[in-house]
């Protein structure tokens, strides 16, 4: 399909298609409250009138959406106009947006929260998809663009690269209880007869049977999945959020089990978290090994485990291993403090062998 031109300097502004779809969103709902059916038509006022327009349609959109969320829906607006050489006063018409209000949203799910929601389905594709993100903590934006062949088996978790070949790749893990249903979900759709390839999509959108290419589950999809299974947590509502918001709950609960353990490396977990610019000396010097990383996101598998056994498991293995090598080091020292007490001995026999040949001397 040809676009119009006025759309498609519009389209050719936008970095990315996912970015084009939100923002073309928008402005189809500017469109429609223009009672318009032809981007085009956008453009036949002069700049005065098209000035009044926005300055209209920011009023209307004052009394009918949240504060912080007007800069959102009225920067492809903006850009429209912009890409198609349409004079307005941007400084003026800003001066009109709303005061920031205080966002709530920040606190994260609990444990039990989690538990609750894993209790709440019975799709292993919902449960796999609760696991996944809070075991990784990563956005839900790494979805839509996550692959089968993006994802690899390391020990008994999955190591997986979000956003693959972009600025923002980066590296992180699945617990051995995420991987575990993961796997579940991935044997569900085979049963289906579905040809599972490392271009699949890592999570599908539904379930069609024979050769129908499997399509990526999209955010809102996502977002319909899992809020049904939060209907027993407890959450405040202040305007139209959540305390706890229903998927980036999940990822703040991976970052507080994260950074709460004493031994935490600060350096290490804002790479798990997919954070570039939070410790920015790193972007330069840090490059760390995915090694290195997992041997940091093994620390943490205890704290992000949700079910009681997997816990216990993973607790167990962790003791075990803190056990053994304190063991080894008590070892270690043991030999240390024998082959001390070695030379000790042999030393006092060099002495009096020193002793006796100065005597007989004498």
């Amino acid at each position: 399909m040809v676009l119009p031109r006025s759309l498609n300097l519009f389209h050719n502004a936008l970095g990315s298609e996912k970015t084009y779809v939100n923002y073309k969103w928008q402005l189809d709902q500017f469109l429609k409250w223009n009672k318009l059916t032809d981007y085009d038509d956008l453009l036949k006022a002069d700049d005065k009138s098209i000035q009044r327009l926005l300055e209209d349609y920011l009023m209307y959109l004052k009394e009918n959406n949240s504060a912080n969320y007007i800069p959102s829906i009225m920067a492809p607006v903006e850009l429209f106009y912009t890409m198609n050489g349409k004079n307005f006063n941007k400084t003026l018409l800003h001066k009109m947006f709303p005061t920031k209000t205080k966002k709530s949203g920040y606190d994260y799910y609990t444990r039990e929260d989690i538990e609750s929601m894993l209790e709440n389905t019975n799709k292993t594709r919902t449960k796999a998809l609760i696991l996944f993100l809070s075991s990784m903590g990563c956005r839900v934006g790494v979805i839509p663009e996550l692959k089968l062949g993006h994802i690899t088996n390391l020990e008994n978790c999955k190591q997986v690269l979000c956003y693959a070949d972009s600025n923002e790749e980066y590296t992180t893990f699945m617990t051995p209880e995420a991987s575990q249903v993961f796997d579940d979900y991935l044997a569900e759709r085979q049963q289906d007869r579905e040809k599972l390839t490392a271009e699949s999509p890592a999570f599908r959108s539904q379930y069609v049977l024979g050769d129908t290419p499997a399509r990526t589950m999209e955010t809102g999809t996502i977002r319909n999945a899992l809020a049904i299974t939060t209907k027993d947590v407890k959450r405040t509502k202040k305007g139209n959020r959540f305390n706890k918001q229903t998927l980036h709950a999940l990822r703040k609960f991976f970052n507080v089990q994260l950074k709460s353990r004493h031994d935490n490396n600060l350096s290490l977990s804002e790479k798990l978290m997919g954070h570039s610019t939070s410790i920015p000396l790193d972007n330069r010097y840090g490059s760390f090994s995915n090694e290195a990383l997992f041997e940091e996101y093994k620390k943490s598998i205890p704290a992000l485990s949700i079910s009681k056994q997997y816990k216990l498991q993973e607790q167990i293995k962790k003791n075990e291993e803190e056990s053994k090598a304190t063991n080894d080091k008590l070892t270690d020292k043991m030999y240390s403090l024998e082959r001390d007490n070695l030379d000790m001995k042999v030393r006092f026999e060099q002495l009096k062998e020193i002793v006796k040949n100065l005597s007989e001397k004498d």
